[in-house]
């Protein structure tokens, strides 16, 4: 696995913009660049390296030695790349000549630094079959950007990859080694609050908040319920995909008991009211019996209504016309309806596709569905569950749930409103 071929595979297939080949033994990487004036690419020379210096670090990785998900593993060491999680920090090791949390206790040494040459090496290779799938560019504005590299030293110094690196003064499994691995990163958050989690070098974890602009009119002619307004707020404040999902679905979730409640009292009116009922009919009387009994199945035994049925009950009542949520949709993403019609929530159960042209209750059913699984899967991630949300792997994933949410409870917030009584006087 460890081989120059390899090595020279996963870097095509993981950068984006450079080209590499071996010319009289020296491993060439050009880099290719677009100007948009002339329309024309332009390829210059990054990086001359001697192959040998390649192959003594391909050297070095021994059989015993494997590269998976981001993780370097011999018996008695591992190295992982990491990344924080917080979006306010993101650069986190501003100091590339000296490791971070750095602990030596029990002969076991900790440290978090800039890679290991064996470790980017190792990397590179793992990528040798996944095209297109990854992007561990060098730094564009690195300081040596105007100069051809000439040492591997130099060259593996360009990438701004940050490691974990574990010794240990006795053989581990690699179980074992990433359990140590996992509490020393927890250990770090807790007693720093720096969150770290596992690089994947995707664009999976690069959420972006999604801003849209409607440029409707700002005179407030409805009050909307203030309890609603914060929720919403709250959601359009926050970057993390999970906060914003939970936050407009608080949205929705105010009304779950009163809508179930005026459901059943409902029932019950209907029931009682119709001229052919009489309560001096045992027929009668069991028929209505059995009505509400099968009503109460929704009802805890402390009083609180399935919430699974009102949120359906809440989506017919503040978002009776499909076609005005479907185009609140649109304006939030132009693309998310589609992706709701053929792709179904990856971490989630019951996470259904919704189509727009299906009948009505079809619909009603589908976004129910699709909006309580996810919420379940954020809420209660069960040890042994088939599938579950994971913090930061599926925040990607979870981003593309907000704009049926935020749909969601923007029309809840403006059909629940009321007019606002001016007494206005025409100037």
């Amino acid at each position: 696995m460890f081989t120059i071929e390899n090595f020279i595979h996963g870097f095509t297939n993981a950068t984006r913009h450079y080209d590499v080949s071996i010319q009289e033994n020296v491993l060439v990487i050009t880099r290719v660049s677009h100007d948009y004036l002339t329309d024309e690419d332009s390829e210059e020379t990054f990086a001359m390296i001697p192959l040998e210096q390649i192959q003594q670090l391909t050297d070095l990785l021994t059989d015993d030695c494997i590269c998976a998900d981001m993780m370097l593993i011999k018996r008695d060491y591992i190295e992982v790349a990491v990344q924080s999680q917080d979006r306010n920090r993101p650069s986190l090791f501003l100091r590339p000549d000296r490791g971070a949390f750095e602990i030596n206790e029990h002969n076991y040494r900790f440290i978090t630094s800039k890679a290991s040459q064996e470790y980017i090496i190792a990397l590179f290779c793992s990528f040798h079959n996944t095209p297109d799938k990854y992007d561990v560019s060098p730094m564009r504005y690195s300081a040596r950007a105007r100069d051809v590299i000439t040492s591997a030293e130099d060259f593996f110094d360009v990438f701004p990859i940050y490691t974990v690196k574990i010794t240990s003064p006795q053989r581990h499994s690699a179980t074992e080694l990433k359990r140590i691995f996992d509490a020393y990163i927890f250990n770090i958050s807790y007693n720093f609050n720096v969150p770290l989690a596992v690089s994947d070098f995707t664009d999976e974890r690069r959420f972006r908040r999604i801003s849209t602009r409607r440029g409707g009119q700002l005179f407030p002619y409805k009050h909307y319920k203030q309890d609603l307004t914060k929720h919403y707020q709250q959601a359009l404040a926050t970057n993390l995909p999970f906060m914003q999902f939970l936050a407009f679905y608080h949205v929705a979730e105010f009304f779950f008991q009163s809508i179930s409640e005026d459901e059943a009292f409902q029932l019950i009116s209907n029931f009682i009211t119709r001229p052919s009922f009489s309560p001096y009919k045992h027929e009668d009387v069991r028929n209505f019996y059995n009505a509400i009994k099968k009503k109460m199945r929704d009802q805890r035994d402390d009083g609180v209504w399935n919430e699974k049925t009102g949120l359906l009950l809440c989506l017919k009542r503040y978002a009776p016309d499909l076609s005005v949520l479907k185009e609140t949709i649109n304006r939030i993403d132009s693309t998310a309806v589609d992706y709701y019609r053929t792709t179904s929530v990856p971490f989630a159960d019951d996470g259904k596709t919704v189509n727009f042209d299906d009948e009505a209750e079809k619909v009603y059913s589908a976004i129910r569905d699709r909006i309580y699984s996810t919420r379940n899967a954020i809420v209660h991630s069960k040890f042994g569950e088939r599938l579950k949300y994971e913090p930061f792997k599926n925040d990607k994933q979870l981003a593309k749930e907000i704009p049926l949410i935020r749909a969601v409870a923007e029309e809840i917030i403006i059909n629940s409103a009321e007019r606002i009584n001016y007494n206005f006087v025409d100037a």
